[in-house]
């Protein structure tokens, strides 16, 4: 996880996860939360194709996790 942010009550996570054939595909994670109790937690997995490189794999997921945030 190299990108985590938090805005009001909702916190956004960009992840890598490996793909088959030896790649890597990124997701992100959202969490939302009152008065200090996780209320709804969703992961998805829809931040592009399969990349060569978690680098790669990782730019997409945070800009899906800005995006998501945005909202």
């Amino acid at each position: 996880m190299a990108f985590k942010e938090t805005k009001g009550s909702k916190t956004v996570e960009a992840c890598v996860m490996p793909a088959p054939g030896g790649m890597f595909k990124g997701y992100i994670r959202v969490q939302t939360t009152r008065h200090g109790i996780i209320v709804g937690q969703t992961t998805g997995r829809g931040c592009g194709r399969p990349m060569p490189t978690e680098a790669e794999a990782l730019a997409f997921a945070e800009a899906e996790a800005k995006r998501v945030l945005a909202l």
